[in-house]
């Protein structure tokens, strides 16, 4: 479906069919984009506004007065969702990346979960030609591979950016003929942040030429990208793929697969020296490598890419959340499922992970966990440990087999299933 918007805007501009949920900041950008979709898709679209608490209340409160206003004045629903105070700054802490980073997953986060929920087909974001040029700009100032300079991608899952070949001149031309009155983030002229610095002090320094011609080379790099494949399965914990397709693919695919799991997984950078270094060992076959933030397994028949999995020590109880996003479940998945008697536990219980020396008493007899983890062929466990020693070994959601310790085999009473999950 194409637009056509008192001709500021590009006639290629296509909206998809289905539900469309709008990313709503209630800027420039996103508020134009509500407007398009006013004209074109009233009745299947709603605006969603993430409010991530970063700026104080009456700022926020504002804002979320204007936006509500500015979607009733376009006939467009509009819903909120709050994130809460400090959730922000805790990821960021824990997974050790900036504000920003840990604001955009958030978002996408609530935006995701938000569309599952209610029945949208898409995301659409606001995301604009000039979007694009600072992308690759930063990508360039970064050193990142040549495929990252493929930008922002214009269908990217359940998301869609229908407006990445508009400029932002065109953007502020058009809400101005309509009338419109944007939110102002007080954060956007924050210059400590790189894609700020970049936006307020390079790309007033490019022409609009040359920000086209990024923007192409942009899109001629991910066609390229798109001609090639090299398909990951996703299994449990980890990124696994076929080793034969990891070493008969083009150079360039096995170096983003790598950067594409670092990004999944949180991390921050990986070197171009452990890229190759995981092509060798993927040559070998068999051992692994262990970096900051990934972990890989090799063998004759699989390349395994797995988070770093930090220090942990927890109490025992049900619903809360462990680091990697795992969790404990006290719900029967199948027949593999632990069943632990929680009445012979010896308290206190704590979930951790493995140190040296820790061992288990198996059916089998006496064994440590550091070789019962090797031989299972998994990067780490996650045990449950009481007063007495280790309860159980939790690798399954790793690839490897579940073990319970022997003193609770054939334990009388009721017993509570118990898994690792995602």
């Amino acid at each position: 479906m194409k637009a056509s918007c008192s001709g500021l805007i590009p006639e290629d501009i296509i909206l998809p069919e289905g539900r469309l949920l709008i990313a709503f900041s209630g800027g420039d950008d996103s508020l134009a984009l509500l407007a398009i979709a006013s004209r074109l898709a009233r009745g299947r679209c709603e605006a969603l506004y993430v409010n991530h608490a970063l700026r104080g209340d009456a700022e926020l409160g504002a804002e979320e007065e204007r936006n509500r206003s500015n979607a009733a004045l376009l006939g467009i629903p509009f819903s909120i969702i709050r994130l809460g105070k400090g959730a922000v700054e805790k990821l960021a802490e824990r997974k050790s990346i900036g504000t920003e980073a840990a604001a955009r997953e958030l978002r996408y986060e609530a935006l995701e979960r938000y569309r599952a929920e209610h029945g949208f087909d898409w995301i659409l974001t606001a995301h604009h030609r000039d979007d694009q040029a600072e992308t690759v700009a930063m990508r360039m100032l970064s050193r990142s591979p040549f495929y990252a300079w493929g930008g922002i991608r214009r269908c990217d899952g359940h998301i869609f950016r229908p407006l990445l070949s508009v400029s932002k001149s065109d953007i502020l031309s058009y809400i101005s003929a309509e009338g419109l009155e944007p939110s102002i983030d007080s954060t956007n002229s924050d210059t400590a942040y790189m894609r700020n610095s970049i936006r307020h002090r390079l790309m007033p320094l490019i022409s609009e030429e040359a920000k086209d011609t990024m923007a192409r080379i942009a899109e001629n790099v991910a066609s390229f990208r798109s001609r090639f494949s090299l398909k990951p399965s996703f299994s449990g914990f980890y990124i696994s793929y076929s080793r034969d397709a990891f070493l008969s693919a083009h150079p360039f695919l096995a170096e983003e697969a790598v950067y594409e799991a670092n990004a999944a997984f949180g991390g921050e950078r990986v070197s171009r020296a452990l890229v190759g270094r995981v092509r060798e060992k993927a040559a070998e076959g068999c051992g692994s490598i262990a970096s900051s933030s990934l972990v890989f397994m090799f063998s004759l028949d699989e390349v395994r890419i797995y988070p770093e999995l930090p220090s942990f020590a927890l109490p025992l109880s049900e619903g809360f959340a462990l680091p990697l996003s795992l969790s404990l479940s006290y719900v029967r998945e199948d027949e593999l499922t632990l069943s632990i008697p929680i009445h012979s536990l010896i308290g206190p219980a704590i979930i951790r992970d493995v140190r040296e020396g820790d061992i288990i008493e198996l059916k089998g007899g006496r064994k440590r966990v550091s070789e019962l983890i090797r031989d299972q062929k998994v990067p780490y466990a996650i045990v449950i440990e009481d007063r007495k020693g280790i309860v159980c070994c939790l690798t399954r959601l790793f690839g490897g087999r579940d073990r319970l310790a022997r003193r609770f085999l054939g334990e009388e009473g009721e017993p509570v299933a118990l898994a690792l999950i995602r």
